[in-house]
């Protein structure tokens, strides 16, 4: 054997990937990835070389250790390196498995839709992608249009709403609600976009009587952590049903327990859409995992056939260690009441960031969110400036507590804890939000409590 380093001299190997510096990780990302994506996040003072991550903390390559309330914008709900997820991949691999195979039986990702089946007994059909969101959502998306081009050929639109945001493939930035993120390339026709949370809106797009689904993300995210009125979801539920419109919620960011429910739909009760997509939270960020949970009946009416079986398939379609990935996911969140922990836990932070709402009233505007998908709404200094990108920029360089601003809204300060965090975690966070707030606005008194 030739050892890549003679044929290719400058070959790095794993092991010494390992050992790179921050310098050289930076020049490498600099020449041969997303150059401005790198720029930005080293002009934020956000992008650090992290050598180490466990539970709600990271450590970056000068042992700094620091605190990670935003965990890859929903991913890490469940601490990073999970014991029991990693040990669950590393038992499977041990079976020197076939992971992947388009014709073979699947054991992990048939008890996996199984399990799922048990959870969500009104949706009981399993579609598990070896990638993200986007990919669940362009699942979701072609399964309805092809339900219906079968058997309702009439039906030609998909409805979603503004501010929303889906993912990056194309059908995702269609569905998606920002233009932003349409720029430059086509868009897929037959799209309708109406405000999230206006539900005469919904119904007059209905009304045109052509309409395939709607699409809405359960609380949106990127959007600004933006939770709908009360009677949102339970009223588009009807409509769907009167109309006949397929209902899809998009759990990416808001399920797999995020905010206090296995699936954020389950805060209403009796909810129950005909599809929703999974990723994020049910990977913990072991490997990539997204998918989609869908009614029997639907499902049936766009794959139910041999002539459309083969319709949506792909190499990474139901492989098993994804499937390994989610069903320990999922095992680890019922066994530990992970979605129950939320919902007491999340009781300390929200009453905690109130007193620092009353503190400083003309800087944060509002607070938003349920469970840990918390969203800190900012207002602007006497020049027109926003506060929350620099007041995240000095938490992660000055106080070592990692946040992120939405990209649909850079008024908003995201804060995503994840389960391992303690209240002393907690009060990390507070004590250094309050600070890096404090050295933003300058030494004026903040307003009495």
């Amino acid at each position: 054997m030739t050892a890549a380093s003679e044929l290719y001299p400058g070959f790095i190997s794993l092991d010494e990937a390992f050992d790179l510096t921050e310098e050289q990780v930076k020049d490498m990302q600099l020449k041969h990835m997303n150059e401005y994506r790198t720029k930005l996040g080293l002009a934020g003072g956000l992008t650090f070389d992290i050598k180490r991550a466990e539970g709600c903390y990271i450590w970056d390559a000068d042992g700094n250790k620091r605190l990670d309330f935003i965990g890859c914008v929903g991913v890490y709900l469940l601490g990073h390196n999970n014991p029991f997820i990693v040990e669950n991949v590393r038992k499977y691999l041990a079976t020197k498995p076939l992971t992947m195979d388009p014709l073979a039986l699947k054991p992990i990702t048939a008890a996996f839709a199984h399990n799922m089946a048990l959870v969500t007994p009104e949706l009981t059909r399993t579609i598990v992608n070896g990638g993200g969101g986007a990919e669940a959502v362009e699942a979701v998306l072609k399964l309805v249009r092809i339900a219906a081009g079968r058997h309702h050929p009439e039906r030609k639109r998909i409805v979603s709403t503004l501010n929303s945001f889906h993912g990056k493939t194309l059908g995702a930035v269609s569905a998606g609600g920002k233009d932003v993120w349409r720029r430059w390339q086509p868009v897929i026709a037959d799209h309708a976009y109406v405000p999230y949370g206006d539900l005469d809106a919904v119904e007059a797009e209905f009304k045109k009587g052509n309409v395939i689904a709607f699409i809405a993300e359960t609380i949106q995210g990127e959007g600004g952590v933006v939770v709908p009125p009360e009677d949102y979801f339970p009223t588009i539920r009807r409509l769907c049903d009167e109309y006949g419109v397929y209902m899809i919620m998009d759990e990416v960011q808001a399920g797999s327990c995020r905010t206090g429910y296995v699936w954020a739909h389950q805060y209403y009760e009796g909810l129950v859409p005909d599809a929703f997509t999974f990723a994020k939270g049910m990977s913990d960020g072991v490997l990539p995992v997204s998918g989609i949970q869908v009614k029997d009946s639907l499902y049936q009416e766009a794959y139910g056939s041999y002539d459309s079986a083969m319709m949506h398939t792909a190499t990474y379609q139901d492989n098993n260690i994804s499937a390994a990935v989610a069903l320990s996911s999922l095992q680890y969140m019922i066994e530990h009441d992970v979605a129950g922990q939320v919902r007491e836990k999340s009781k300390y932070i929200f009453a905690k960031l109130e007193q620092i709402h009353q503190k400083y009233p003309d800087v944060i505007a509002e607070i938003r969110g349920r469970g840990f998908m918390i969203g800190l709404k900012f207002g602007v200094d006497a020049d027109g400036v926003g506060y929350a990108n620099r007041v995240a920029a000095v938490m992660a360089q000055k106080y070592y507590v990692h946040t992120m601003t939405s990209t649909n809204d850079d008024t908003i300060l995201r804060v995503y804890p994840n389960i391992t965090t303690t209240e002393a975690d907690f009060d990390w966070f507070i004590d250094a939000f309050d600070k890096a707030i404090r050295d933003v606005i300058g030494s004026a008194a903040p307003a009495e409590s």
